[in-house]
């Protein structure tokens, strides 16, 4: 491979490797072109994830209840906050305990959800992002 041909690789593959995840990644950045009805389409890919969006009146964050999954025993929040034509997805899991009488109890602790190999959380942060679409990068 010629000196010219390995610079050209270089520079096209560089911003593949800012955009890369991470180990502890914790949040997921969607840029769209412009900010015309992406509270909307955030709205409508969380409620598409299963997740029920909470009304609290604010213009600037969207954030859900809790929902509980069936792929890992927990329950999962998430949290959208607004900037301009860009959205930071993050989100919160706790998982369930079992009483002695065999019922599931709420968790009572909440962790961030973080990249790292084979996260279920991580793997549904990015789904909700590729449902809003735009250009997506990762950050702590």
């Amino acid at each position: 491979m010629s000196m010219k041909q390995t610079i050209s690789l270089l520079i096209i593959a560089f911003p593949l490797f800012l955009n890369a995840q991470k180990i502890d990644d914790t949040k997921i950045i969607v840029t769209l072109p412009d900010n015309i009805n992406l509270y909307k389409k955030v709205k409508i890919a969380l409620v598409n994830s299963d997740f029920i969006v909470r009304d609290n009146y604010n213009t600037d964050t969207l954030t859900t209840y809790p929902r509980e999954f069936s792929y890992f025993q927990g329950h999962c929040r998430i949290m959208a906050v607004f900037h301009e034509n860009t959205v930071t997805l993050s989100g919160v899991y706790g998982l369930k305990s079992i009483d002695e009488f065999g019922y599931t109890q709420s968790p009572k602790e909440y962790k961030k959800i973080m990249y790292y190999k084979g996260s279920k959380g991580w793997a549904m942060l990015n789904y909700i992002a590729e449902l809003i679409g735009g250009q997506i990068t990762y950050g702590r």
